[in-house]
């Protein structure tokens, strides 16, 4: 798998995934230090939003961006994952009042790996490439877009239509649970 870094291709390392496939478990270190694991099955739907580094206009410009559209989806789970260091990201986080999403640092770069988006060579190897994750109740992918040029923007329209089309399906649940309604 690869993206173009200004135009240059630039290889990814790790698993490529696709829609309808299981979402891998990925430790991810939170703010206060503290270890996490996201992706696979959860309460709520999970939006992943993969930032290669806030310190950029596009990365700063899509979190704020992201932050104002999942306002209006309560039953939604925003993470932004990034490579960023902890002290910067905290910065970040309370300048921009980025209230609407937990941004996390992939300090292991074990989500970069299992999800198929660390950068491996080149003046951004191991970073992680833009892209965005929409996981629904039972850890199934259900969008998924990986930005071919890592300075372009993803399509906000696209995933905020997934996220809307994930929250208005019925929850499946499993067979025995739905007898009653035969």
């Amino acid at each position: 798998m690869q993206i173009t870094v200004h135009g240059t291709p630039t290889q990814l390392s790790g698993k490529e995934l696709s829609v309808g496939k299981e979402a891998p478990a990925a430790r991810i270190t939170k703010l206060d230090k503290t270890q996490n694991v996201i992706g696979m099955i959860a309460p709520t739907i999970q939006l992943i939003i993969v930032i290669p580094s806030l310190k950029t206009e596009v990365c700063s410009l899509g979190a704020k961006k992201f932050n104002d559209l999942v306002k209006q989806f309560k039953k939604l789970t925003t993470i932004m994952v990034t490579t960023d260091d902890l002290d910067f990201v905290k910065g970040y986080q309370e300048s921009e009042s980025i209230d609407s999403a937990e941004i996390v640092i992939d300090t292991e770069r074990q989500f970069g790996k299992k999800y198929g988006v660390l950068i491996s060579e080149g003046k951004l190897k191991d970073r992680l490439a833009r892209a965005v994750f929409v996981i629904d109740r039972e850890g199934v992918i259900a969008y998924k877009e990986l930005v071919s040029e890592i300075v372009d923007e993803v399509n906000y329209d696209a995933c905020v239509e997934a996220i809307q089309k994930i929250l208005s399906e019925k929850k499946r649940g499993h067979e025995h649970e739905n007898w009653m309604s035969v």
